[in-house]
């Protein structure tokens, strides 16, 4: 089965780091491979094919990751927590998905990510 893959745009990698920490931590997603640093021209042509809209706003982080869930179950999960950035599901079904995997290998790894220990996931409430 494919991975989905998340697409994080925010306005620093340190937001992007926070973002993916709290898939993990909160809404209990287990990031697959490294999180990879992507173009924002590529991430502007991605948001527009899956949300159907130009974007509204420029950001200067653009990271995909791919995660463990199906895209309905992590649309559902992102809903309950609020992460400090705009994080899009692409499907494994759509071109974006095909085209971000081909092109994969291209993309810098983003440094400074570490998944959360298992074990500080213990509450899923944030205050």
């Amino acid at each position: 089965m494919l991975n989905t893959v998340v697409l994080i745009r925010t306005d620093n990698f340190d937001k992007a780091l926070i973002a993916l920490a709290d898939l993990v931590r909160y809404a209990g997603m287990e990031i697959r491979g490294k999180p990879r640093i992507i173009p924002p021209a590529l991430s502007d042509w991605a948001f527009e094919k899956i949300v159907g809209e130009r974007p509204k706003r420029k950001y200067n982080a653009h990271v995909v990751a791919q995660v463990d869930l199906p895209p309905g179950k992590a649309i559902g999960r992102l809903r309950e927590i609020h992460p400090p950035a705009h994080i899009i599901v692409i499907p494994p079904d759509t071109p974006v998905h095909k085209e971000l995997l081909r092109l994969w290998s291209t993309f810098e790894i983003l440094k400074g990510f570490y998944s959360p220990k298992k074990e500080q996931q213990e509450g899923g409430s944030r205050e």
